[in-house]
């Protein structure tokens, strides 16, 4: 009768395990069917509905295409094929092993318990010898297989990120994705950032799923094999599939949250490079708070979804735990039933039997909870397989954009914003032509679908230099893009040298010379010969590279750098006239046949151009030059005019080299006819443009020679001869705080803890959850051993209120650990979030982000604010469970402990952990040191690739990409050599620890449970002390494992500290430099305001640069209102120097310096060279820094009344076309990309035209203008709005619009101040 009704019982918990399969597979698939219209039930909004129901069938294969799953997969075959079977074979292999050693050691534990329970000394002594033989094999398999998987996993890495390389570097990819086909943004950020994410995460999944695999087939054959049935495997099978089908169906879109975040993640750290890479504009614009805000907002952004996460990640996965993890426990519990009650493992009335019992339930328990496990495993992969595709999903995309560019020939996907996502074909071809360039009926199309040049047909053949000009954004560099393959010939031929074979850019015959030459990180050599890499064949010999320098007057680089073979960041260290001088030199190194120069003189002086121009003439090259400026009429035969609205025509030049003008086009003149209103309007300005530039008169061809006729200066001033010493003002920046470690971690940790109260709250909070859940745990380990207890005296109803108990307490469990875990998560957020508010509150004021970056030479620092500090804080919370856990755990073990063995057990439990750590501590590395040099080679990486996208277009002209690849490719494999011996070092680490701390353990744990069990006296024939003893040893044992986990958590701290302690490094002098940065930039704005005036006075300045050289000894002039001053100077002689130290930007050595405020609001406005454009609408350009609110507040207006005056002042500045070409004020787009240099100066000056100041600092920053446009310009500023002008420039034609000339001679110190008067007719 026992028999049948536990069979019975038995029955009924298969019938349940079925129907929990059936239903969940039922809806599983009604769930499937029902998938499309979840929007709908969920309540989306209608039109959101109809707008959706009337896309595309080609936009819905492409959303479909774009489902994680069809991209892992395909990712997922793609790197099996590349890992090859060999390696998963091994892997297969060393799971097998390590299933096999676990069982055998499953079985020795049943052993242990066996002899223990006898009290078999000898007996107990052999299996326990055999079981520190196997802790010592398991803990190096354990080792090796994370070390072969961590191989794979970098195999993985390396041949992802050597695929997209290799097409990224190639055929200008990196260009067209970012600046033509833009469907991605930042496809940098998947490289450097979604790759290790994808191949880490797949990595781990494999080995999940092997050992699942493994274990659970050869698991299943076990319990047939010693049970006689497929029914127990069958029960956990059908309960994990119908439980994995409903969790599948019913979790939420972690797919599409997890590709969002990296988005958000992706966008938020771009902006901190984007503010970074231009924190000298902004520093001069003052606009570094209405950068802060935008990446506050975004920042926002950020912590919201990722709350957004962590709740719906909470929620689903204390299901899934309680279904998938714990449960298990409680089906191995109820799986006893069958065989131990009723079947042939019932215990026979004996010792000898009930002992054998004994060691056959803790193998049966072993094997179904590992079994449990195994399928666990793969039914609750599916969150995994989501997350993961998301990464593969971002990673997928990028090449399919990449192989959609290349199959469609360059095709220009526009992807702007707009609505108008047309693309423009390749529709036109290359053709070789060896001693000319040629246009038959070509047509230049920008990727927002905009014809600026229609039909064009000009042969420019060798000896005719062709001079191209017309308005801004009419579409002069565009036209080279094109010719250099940058953008697609959408209809015509094109004639080159090359033709269309060459995929680089430009043939090695034509050479691109920009207006900011690209200038890598490296030596002279190597900006010399850029885009070739230094060989020995082709390095320059020593002479000719000072020959070279001398011909544009930098051969005192040669000193001032150190040598040729010094490596420097040309970028920062020469100014734009010298940057421009090199590359000219670099231009008389390659000695092409075809040269275009796109307004690459204008950072120079007049004389220089003349030389440059003379010298590129007798050097036999034909020149395509990009100007405004009427004097280099003289050089050039022919004249190229657009008009930007597809219209365009012909003229002669002023050199006309025998030139018939007639035959170079296929008709005299060509333009369209059909213009609107718009158009109409520019083509007052383009008459204007071609008017200034062809008129041959006196004026213009003495412009050359000086520019100042009819006008006489007078010396006023000059720089003193004595020299006296300078006082270091960059020690500040220079010097080195020292800091210890300890310092380092204490700082941050006073940031990161804030308020003690609310710190100690949430702190207490996950202190809580961890004593609630070693209490659990203690409750977990009684309930083991009454299990025994219960089967030992066969009272099936007790066993059956068990199991009741046991799904209750597996409930607490899936409750406690993901609370845990979401604890912790959010523990890690509000971390970050302190950290980054705290660092962000002094970064993201005045000149900080130029001060840290420039002055303290801190290049990454867009990186330690945002990956940094995100990887710090996490790694800190969960630093605090991993504390708090084993300290509870081991104080309430251990107390337990006591109470079963006295203080003996306690001696030899503290013994082992003493000589353990002891152990460990000798073979573990310097893993600090270890992780800091990976973190910074890592953001080296990073920056490259960033330092890449920023420069696209000049290395795509010079067909520099495979040069960058390479140079980017030696980083990497930097990154790769370390990361290679990270795992040889982890690996013996690994199996020391796991060793020590994991599986010797277990044996000391059993010897501990003899002792007990040797100490007891009673009469072991009673049947009421066999079970008593059973339930104590099993809970002694359970009570010694957690205090052995413990122990083996606190053992592994060191290394955790270690490994935080590289990020403590990075962050802490983050904040420091922040810190400097903050109180000197706090200093110099209190200096300013004491010394506030309403003119602008130097008295006594050494103008001193970072490398503390003088620029200018002891500059004195003062410049009251209604007077305005020119600056001039050779290049590199610090005039821009001057206005740096003026806003702030550079501490001031001596004198004093009075002036306005720095605004706006205030005195002061800067104008830089190449004005900063923000993120926002096309209204926002203009009264930056201010946003509109604070305009429309301010002004008190509404918005209609504020666009009226922006429309007046874009037609001042001649760009009132772009508002209906942009699509009106509203329209939000990357404006550094849309608008050309020229656009952007002139929206500098409408910039500072709407501010109104009462100075204005000019840098340069005309110079991409039209002459016309220039002077109508300067006098709108001068005479108009009466705004005091202090001018930065070359252009001697401006010194009309000056009453003061302050000329930086030499750059070593001497300066002269003139006065300006206009002759006497």
């Amino acid at each position: 009768m026992a028999s049948d009704r536990h069979k019975v019982v038995v029955r009924r918990v298969l019938q349940g395990s079925a129907l929990v399969g059936a239903v969940g597979l039922g809806w599983y698939v009604i769930g499937k069917k029902q998938v499309p219209s979840r929007k709908k039930i969920r309540g989306d909004d209608p039109s959101k509905a109809s707008k959706e129901s009337t896309t595309s069938d080609k936009q819905k294969k492409k959303n479909k295409k774009k489902r994680p799953a069809s991209s892992l997969k395909k990712m997922m075959m793609m790197l099996m094929k590349v890992v090859g079977s060999e390696k998963i074979i091994v892997l297969i292999g060393l799971s097998i092993m390590k299933t096999l050693l676990s069982n055998r050691l499953a079985k020795l534990q049943g052993y242990l318990f066996r002899a223990a329970f006898l009290r078999r000394v000898p007996l107990f002594i052999r299996n326990i010898g055999e079981n520190v033989l196997l802790c010592g094999v398991a803990a190096v398999l354990e080792a090796s297989a994370k070390r072969w998987i961590s191989k794979i996993e970098l195999t993985w890495r390396d041949q992802l990120t050597d695929k997209l390389h290799e097409k990224y570097f190639n055929d200008m990819m990196y260009y067209k994705m970012s600046y033509v086909d833009r469907r991605i943004e930042q496809a940098d950020q998947r490289i450097c950032e979604d790759v290790p994410l994808l191949t880490a995460g797949m990595a781990e999944l494999l080995q999940e799923l092997i050992t699942a695999c493994v274990d659970a087939t050869f698991y299943s054959y076990q319990l047939k094999k010693y049970s006689g049935t497929h029914g127990y495997t069958m029960s956990v099978l059908g309960y994990v599939i119908g439980v994995g089908a409903c969790m599948t169906v019913a979790a939420p879109n972690f797919g599409g949250l997890y590709k969002k975040q990296q988005s958000l993640e992706g966008e938020y750290r771009n902006m901190h490079y984007r503010l970074m890479h231009n924190s000298e504009s902004v520093a001069f614009y003052n606009g570094t708070e209405k950068e802060g805000s935008l990446i506050k907002d975004m920042y926002s952004q950020v912590v919201k979804h990722t709350k957004l996460v962590l709740g719906k990640q909470w929620r689903f996965l204390m299901v899934q735990d309680f279904l998938l993890k714990y449960l298990g426990a409680t089906v191995a519990v109820a799986l006893i039933i069958g065989p131990f009650f009723g079947g042939h493992l019932r215990p026979e009335a004996t010792v000898m039997g009930r002992a054998q019992m004994l060691s056959n339930m803790r193998y049966h328990t072993s094997v179904i909870i590992s079994l449990f496990g195994a399928l666990g495993t793969l039914g609750s992969s599916s969150r995994k397989f989501l997350k993961l595709g998301a990464y593969s999903d971002r990673i997928q995309e990028t090449f399919d954009v990449i192989r959609s560019i290349s199959a469609s020939g360059n095709m220009i996907q526009s992807n702007d914003g707009t609505d108008n996502d047309v693309p423009v074909l390749q529709g036109g071809r290359f053709e070789v032509s060896e001693d000319s360039i040629e246009f038959v009926n070509a047509t230049v199309v920008t990727p927002a679908n905009t014809t600026l040049v229609k039909d064009l047909s000009l042969r420019v053949p060798a000896g005719v230099n062709l001079l191209v000009t017309g308005p801004n954004g009419a579409g002069k560099s565009s036209l080279f893009r094109v010719l250099g393959g940058l953008w697609p010939l959408t209809s015509g031929v094109i004639k080159k040298p090359g033709g269309g074979s060459d995929e680089t850019g430009l043939s090695h015959d034509i050479f691109y010379v920009p207006q900011k030459p690209y200038v890598s990180v490296g030596t002279l050599q190597e900006q010399l010969l850029y885009p070739l890499s230094p060989k020995d064949d082709t390095s320059v010999p020593e002479d000719e590279l000072r020959s070279l320098l001398e011909s544009v007057d930098l051969e005192y680089l040669l000193d001032r750098s150190g040598g040729s073979n010094e490596v420097v960041n040309w970028g920062e260290v020469l100014s734009l006239g010298e940057q421009q001088r090199l590359g000219m030199a670099r231009l008389f190194y390659h000695k092409p046949s075809f040269a275009i120069l796109d307004e690459c003189t204008s950072g120079v002086t007049v004389e220089m151009e003349e030389r440059f121009s003379n010298a590129v003439k007798d050097m036999g090259c034909t020149c395509i030059t990009i100007s405004h400026r009427p004097a280099l009429m003289a050089f050039h035969d022919i004249v190229l005019n657009l008009d930007g609205e597809g219209g365009w025509s012909i003229h002669p030049g002023h050199r006309q080299a025998g030139t018939d003008v007639g035959k170079l086009m296929s008709s005299p003149k060509k333009q369209n006819k059909n213009k609107d209103a718009v158009e109409r309007v520019r083509s007052k300005e383009v008459s204007e443009v071609l008017k200034g530039m062809t008129t041959k008169d006196e004026e213009a061809d003495i412009e050359l020679e000086d520019g100042n006729e009819g006008f006489s200066e007078t010396i006023i001033a000059r720089a003193p001869n004595e020299d006296s010493p300078i006082p270091d003002v960059w020690k500040i920046f220079h010097a080195s705080e020292g800091k210890s470690l300890r310092s380092k971690w204490w700082n941050v940790l006073q940031v990161i803890l804030g308020d003690p109260a609310d710190s100690g709250f949430k702190v207490a909070t996950v202190s809580a959850v961890v004593v609630l859940r070693t209490l659990l745990q203690d409750r977990i380990a009684k309930l083991n051993g009454r299990s025994v207890d219960l089967v030992l005296r066969q009272n099936l109803k007790g066993f059956i209120l068990l199991i009741g108990q046991s799904v209750l307490q597996s409930a607490a469990s899936a409750v406690l650990a993901p609370s845990l875990r979401h604890v912790a998560d959010r523990l890690a957020l509000t971390w970050r979030s302190r950290l980054t508010n705290a660092i962000l509150r002094k970064y993201l004021k005045g000149y900080s982000p130029y001060c840290v970056s420039q002055l303290h030479n801190f290049k990454h620092v867009d990186q330690s604010i945002t990956r940094d500090v995100e990887r710090l804080s996490t790694d800190l919370a969960a630093l605090v469970p991993t504390l708090v856990k084993p300290v509870t755990d081991i104080a309430w073990f251990s107390f337990q402990l006591w109470n079963l063995t006295g203080p003996r057990g306690a001696i030899i439990l503290y013994s082992y952990a003493l000589v353990g750590y002891g152990c460990l501590r000798m073979v573990t590395p310097d893993f600090a040191k270890i992780l800091s040099d990976q973190y910074e080679l890592e953001g080296a990486f990073r920056g490259a690739h960033e330092r890449l996208r920023s420069h696209a277009e000049s290395i795509a002209f010079f067909g520099g990409g495979h040069r960058e690849g390479s140079e980017i490719d030696k980083g990497y494999r930097s990154l790769m050599r370390h990361l290679t011996n990270l795992i040889n070092l982890k690996w013996k680490y690994g199996a020391a620890d796991d060793f020590f701390a994991k599986q010797l353990p277990h044996s000391v744990t059993w010897i501990l449970t003899l002792l007990y069990a040797l100490d007891q006296q009673r009469d072991f024939g009673d049947s009421k002390f066999q079970g008593y003893l059973v339930l104590q040893m099993r809970y002694l044992a359970s009570v010694v494992t957690q205090c052995f986990s413990a122990f083996g958590e606190i053992l592994a701290l060191p290394k955790r500290f270690a490994e935080i302690s590289g990020s403590i490094n990075r962050v802490s002098d983050t904040m420091s430099a922040i810190e400097k940065a903050y109180q000197f930039d706090m200093q110099s704005l209190e200096d300013r305001e004491k010394k506030t005036s309403t003119m602008i006075k130097f008295d006594c300045v050494d103008i001193v640069t970072p490398q503390n050289v003088v620029m200018a000894r002891k500059l004195s002039f003062s410049m009251p209102e209604g007077k305005s001053i020119l600056i001039t100077g050779p290049n590199g002689s610090g005039k821009t120097s001057i206005f740096r130290i003026l806003a702030g930007l550079w501490p001031q050595s001596d004198g004093e310096i009075h002036s306005p405020p720095r605004g706006p609001p205030g005195g002061i406005f800067y104008v830089t060279q190449k004005p900063y454009t923000t993120i926002g609408t096309l209204r926002d350009q203009v009264v930056y820094p201010l946003t509109v609110r604070d305009v429309l507040e301010t002004l008190k207006c509404n918005l209609n009344e504020l666009d009226s005056q922006l429309d007046k002042l874009m037609r001042v500045v001649r760009l009132r076309y772009l508002i209906e070409r942009e699509g009106g004020w509203d329209t939000e787009k990357k404006w550094g990309e849309v608008l050309s240099l020229g656009e952007q100066q002139r929206m500098g000056m409408a910039r500072m035209f709407f501010h109104k100041p009462i100075f204005a600092v000019l840098d340069d920053c005309t110079n991409a203008m039209s002459v016309d446009v220039e002077e109508s310009l300067y006098q709108y500023a001068s005479e108009t709005l009466g705004i005091n002008l202090v001018t930065i420039a070359q252009r001697t034609a401006l010194v009309k619009y000056h009453h003061m000339e302050l000329k930086l001679t030499d750059g070593l110190g001497d300066w002269q101040l003139r006065t300006i008067k206009a002759n006497q007719s």
